[in-house]
């Protein structure tokens, strides 16, 4: 769905300006989740994906590190859809 947003023309670059720091800070965190979901990876021997999918079906327990993991998967997932939605948005 596509939406059209009435400006004045002098909060254009107001509004480019805030979109950008609003992107480089997704950007940013994004690298940190995807490095900290790297660091799992690598310890647990298996991707994300496999990992939330075993989480959620009850498989590994309670552990609080599991807890860490799901939620920066889903942090890093999150952070990823508002990215996308950010580059939709053309001024």
């Amino acid at each position: 769905m596509e939406a059209a947003v009435m400006l004045h023309e002098e909060a254009i670059p107001v509004l480019k300006s805030s979109l950008g720091l609003k992107r480089r800070t997704l950007e940013f965190n994004l690298k940190r989740y995807r490095e900290r979901l790297s660091t799992f990876e690598r310890q647990y021997s298996m991707i994300s994906q496999e990992f939330a999918a075993k989480f959620e079906g009850g498989e590994l327990g309670d552990d609080a590190e599991w807890f860490e993991w799901q939620y920066i998967f889903d942090a890093y997932n999150e952070t990823n859809r508002q990215l996308e939605l950010l580059k939709s948005i053309h001024l």
